[in-house]
C-alpha cells in the first residue's frame, strides 16, 4: 500500500496541533433536532440561518472563514489507537451488500480526471473557541445536496458538543476551494457516538446550502453510497487530507491497496495519512479519478506500529441516517 501526493506537487510542512489560531464562533447556536428512536438512533442539528446579505469580500456567507483560518485550522484528530469505550451499543446492524445512491459527474459534464477530486475536499468547523479541520467527500442523493464525514467532524463524542461554523471545501489545493465553500444546512451522527464515542459509528452526513443558486452535486459531482461491504476490498482508494508532518494539509493524497478486517468491525488499509484525514471517503469500484462508490470514511489511525487508517464500513444503520438526510 503506497501513498501519493498529487502530480507534480509537492509536500510541504504544516502548522501543528500546538500552533493553533484561536477564534469564536460567528453564528448563533444551532437548533437541535429531535433525536430518532432505536438502537441505530441518530441526532441532528440545524444550523443558524444565513445572513441576507453575505459580507462584502468575503469567501462564503456568514464571513467567518478566511484564508487565515483555513491555513491554520487544526487537523481534528481522535487518539492513535484509540479504542472503543467499554459501553458498547448492540452489534451494528447489516444486511446484504446495497447500492443507496450512483455516482454522478458535475451537471453538464463528463467524468473528471483532475488530480485535485472534485468531490472530495476538507470540511472546516470551530469547537469550544478553536478552529478546526477534516477530511470529507460529497454524495449523491436526490436532494444533491449531501456531504459524508466521520462523527468526530461534527460532534466532540462523549461529554462533548455539536461543531458550528461548518463548511465543506471541495477539491481544497494550497488555500483555495476550486467550488468556493458550501454552508452547512443539517448535520446527523449516531447517538452512540455523541454519548459513547463508539468508534463503530463515527460517521456522520450534513447537507449543505446551495451556493450561488446551484447545488452542490450539480457543481463538483457526487460519489455513490454502497453499503454492507465486506471488509475485505481491493482496489480501495482512500482520499486525505493529512496536515500533521511532514504533511501540511495544503494538498490532497491518496492510498491504494486491498483492505482487510480488524478488531470486530473496523476495516483496515496500510497508509501513512495522519491528522486532518479523518472523515475522508474509501471508494470501491471508481469510474475515475473523482468518482466511486464510498463505503467507508475514515475514523482513526495507529500510532505505532505499521502505519493503518480505520474505519467500519457503512451498514444497514448508515443506510437509515442516509435516507432521513434532506
Amino acid at each position: 500500500m503506497r501513498n501519493f501526493v498529487l502530480p507534480g506537487k509537492r509536500s510541504l510542512r504544516l502548522v501543528v496541533a500546538g500552533l493553533l489560531l484561536a477564534s469564536t464562533a460567528a453564528t448563533a447556536p444551532a437548533i437541535a433536532a429531535t433525536p430518532t428512536d432505536g438502537p441505530a438512533a441518530t441526532s441532528a442539528v440545524q444550523a443558524p440561518a444565513l445572513p441576507s446579505k453575505t459580507p462584502a469580500g468575503a469567501l462564503e456567507e456568514t464571513g467567518y472563514w478566511t484564508t487565515e483560518k483555513m491555513r491554520n485550522a487544526i487537523p481534528a484528530d481522535l487518539p492513535g489507537d484509540a479504542k472503543t469505550p467499554a459501553k458498547q451499543e448492540p452489534s451494528p446492524r447489516t444486511g446484504p451488500p446495497s447500492i443507496a445512491s450512483h455516482p454522478v459527474a458535475p451537471l453538464g459534464r463528463t467524468p473528471l480526471n483532475d488530480p485535485v477530486p472534485s468531490t472530495a475536499g476538507k470540511v472546516f468547523f470551530s469547537y469550544n473557541g478553536l478552529n478546526y479541520v477534516c477530511s470529507a467527500a460529497a454524495v449523491n442523493n436526490s436532494h444533491k445536496n449531501l456531504v459524508v464525514t466521520a462523527g468526530h467532524c461534527v460532534h466532540g463524542g462523549q461529554g462533548g458538543n455539536w461543531h458550528s461554523n461548518i463548511v465543506f471545501a471541495p477539491s481544497y489545493y494550497n488555500g483555495q476551494s476550486g467550488a468556493g465553500l458550501w454552508n452547512w444546512s443539517t448535520v446527523r451522527t449516531f447517538n452512540a457516538w455523541i454519548n459513547n464515542s463508539n468508534f463503530s459509528y463515527d460517521q456522520a452526513f450534513f447537507t449543505v446550502w446551495q451556493r450561488n443558486g446551484r447545488n452542490l452535486i450539480d457543481a463538483v459531482g457526487g460519489n455513490g453510497l454502497a453499503i454492507n461491504n465486506s471488509r475485505n476490498q481491493g482496489n480501495t482508494r482512500i482520499w486525505g487530507w493529512p496536515a500533521e508532518a511532514p504533511f501540511n494539509g495544503e494538498v490532497p493524497y491518496y492510498c491504494d491497496g486491498t483492505t482487510s478486517a480488524w478488531g470486530s468491525t473496523d476495516a483496515a488499509l496500510g497508509c501513512n495519512m495522519n491528522g486532518g484525514a479523518s472523515g475522508g471517503p474509501w471508494l470501491k469500484d471508481r469510474i475515475d479519478q473523482n468518482l466511486g462508490y464510498i463505503f467507508a470514511a475514515t475514523s482513526r489511525r495507529t500510532t505505532s506500529g505499521p502505519q493503518v487508517l480505520l474505519a467500519t464500513p457503512f451498514n444497514s444503520e448508515v443506510l437509515d441516517m442516509f435516507n432521513q438526510m434532506t
